[in-house]
């Protein structure tokens, strides 16, 4: 297993000290190879819920996974994340976040595959895309872009749970923290198959 993050050691030694209490590591891996299973966070630092991809990745890090699976924090922008998809050609992959949708109640796991999303308007592409490079990262930006350039394997599926809070600081809300481990049963499950 190999976790790769875009942030600074500092940064993630703090996060890591917030979730896991202090002095906690995240083991380093091997190196991915093409036709691997990735596991890819998408999380909004110190956005609470928001930030659920990353922080659910840095306390699955610290448990033991297949040697063919790659946990990476992709909570950058849409097209930077199309090309390390490009570049690491995994054969699966799997997608967490928080997504605020607003018709569900706060913890709702949603479970989804890629082939289940409505076909992509180039309009709303385009528009994704600028927002991206703009600075907007979530799960949404992340999947117009990655699809419409066919940087996702067909065997994508995609885990979202809708927050509850959303305001700045470190934690989940309750109900997102009952479902960080509903998650993590879902996301085995995905790397078992």
């Amino acid at each position: 297993m190999r976790v790769h993050a875009g942030v600074s050691n500092a940064d993630r030694d703090r996060a890591l000290d917030a979730l896991l209490g202090p002095g906690a590591q995240v083991r380093p891996g091997g190196e991915a190879n093409p036709g691997c299973t990735l596991i890819g966070g998408i999380g909004l630092p110190w956005l609470r819920d928001l930030d659920f991809g990353t922080n659910w990745l840095a306390r699955a890090a610290e448990l033991q996974w297949p040697d063919d699976v790659v946990l990476e924090d992709l909570s950058y922008s849409a097209h930077r994340v199309m090309h390390r998809l490009q570049e690491l050609q995994p054969a699966r992959v799997v997608l967490l976040g928080c997504m605020p949708r607003g018709v569900d109640q706060p913890g709702t796991i949603r479970r989804y595959r890629l082939a289940e999303l409505p076909p992509l308007d180039p309009g709303e592409v385009h528009e994704r895309l600028a927002e991206a490079i703009g600075g907007i990262i979530d799960l949404d930006h992340t999947l117009a872009v990655c699809r419409h350039w066919d940087a996702l394997p067909f065997d994508t599926v995609v885990i979202e749970v809708e927050p509850a809070e959303r305001e700045f600081g470190w934690g989940f809300s309750e109900p997102v923290e009952a479902a960080v481990t509903i998650v993590l049963d879902m996301v085995r499950d995905e790397v078992s198959r």
